[in-house]
């Protein structure tokens, strides 16, 4: 008798989230994005990548500046949320992992809806081009191998080096989602955004004890459809990037993970918006030009993720969104 009342309970509880997930009576309004935060990348002591004529931090914060004004133009019903405006680390952290806490505090308070951080690439070369060595032929040379008693000479081919320059010619762009595999990490998250406010969870969902097994299944439920809805947002901008004759290097996953990506209790996005180590990409990214190219990239991203999201869940479907 126990074990089939412990049964139904588990069954009750987690049938209780997902319907309020899908079912919406005539009279209430579909879930909207309410709150986007607005993440420039790095920041302050920070500059992240360098390009010739410009450094990571600030590229990023025009861009996101841009972003957040297009936005509220385009919806005027989203709060918009910045994790800085200026160039500082955010929430004056004195050094890059306190920093990233504090990116993940400020959106976890603020109750966001969609986490979008804005960042630019490097290919792990110098900015432009650089020197590089190959192997144009060999010649004998006497060398001493082995040790000690076995010490001996040998003649060997050595390699003949040249240097030769090498324009960085990598472009493009790419929208990162947290790793699958760092899922735990991302359901603490969503539990100390819901303990944030009331207005994330409905009455009944408010009466479970956040530290409960029955809060970490219904967080559980949030990681994975947060996962499906982070993945169709990538995959929009990722579409819209390769629409305007961007390089689409596609939606990706970092093996070590990214934190700030699963510290926030929301669907949550890196967006690379291309390679500050590539002369003429770095221009563009520079120009008013190619920022509000990349901005409207994202804004008709968003249209067709909030159309998505809206529309599914109006239905009472099992869409890509909830919240």
């Amino acid at each position: 008798m126990l074990r089939g009342t412990f049964v139904f309970v588990i069954l009750f509880v987690v049938a209780c989230p997902i319907s309020s997930f899908n079912n919406f009576s005539e009279t209430q309004k579909p879930p909207k994005l309410r709150t986007i935060i607005i993440d420039p990348g790095h920041g302050g002591f920070d500059p992240g990548t360098h390009g010739l004529i410009s450094k990571e931090k600030d590229v990023a914060l025009d861009i996101s500046l841009k972003l957040g004004e297009a936005i509220s133009k385009e919806f005027s019903d989203v709060k918009i949320v910045y994790t800085r405006t200026t160039d500082e680390m955010v929430g004056g952290g004195t050094t890059i992992g306190e920093g990233l806490r504090n990116r993940a505090a400020i959106a976890n308070k603020s109750k966001g809806d969609l986490f979008i951080c804005i960042h630019c690439n490097s290919n792990g070369h110098p900015a432009g081009g650089y020197y590089a060595k190959r192997v144009i032929g060999y010649k004998k040379k006497w060398e001493y191998v082995g040790k000690g008693k076995k010490k001996k000479k040998k003649l060997v081919n050595a390699p003949i080096y040249e240097s030769y320059w090498v324009i960085n010619t990598k472009t493009g762009t790419a929208t990162y989602i947290w790793k699958a595999d760092r899922s735990g990490p991302k359901g603490e998250a969503i539990k100390d955004t819901e303990e944030g406010g009331d207005d994330i969870t409905d009455s009944a969902d408010a009466i479970f004890d956040m530290s409960s097994p029955e809060a970490k299944m219904r967080a559980q439920l949030y990681e994975k459809k947060f996962f499906t809805n982070s993945f169709l947002f990538a995959s929009l901008v990722q579409e819209e990037f390769q629409k305007s004759g961007r390089e689409n290097d596609g939606v990706l996953q970092r093996d070590k993970g990214i934190q700030v990506l699963q510290a926030t209790g929301m669907p949550s996005v890196l967006i690379e918006t291309g390679f500050l180590t590539n002369k003429e990409e770095e221009e563009y990214l520079n120009s008013d030009k190619g920022q509000d190219e990349v901005v409207q990239n994202i804004i008709d991203a968003l249209k067709r993720y909030k159309d998505a999201l809206e529309n599914t869940s109006a239905g009472g479907g099992s869409g890509t969104g909830y919240r």
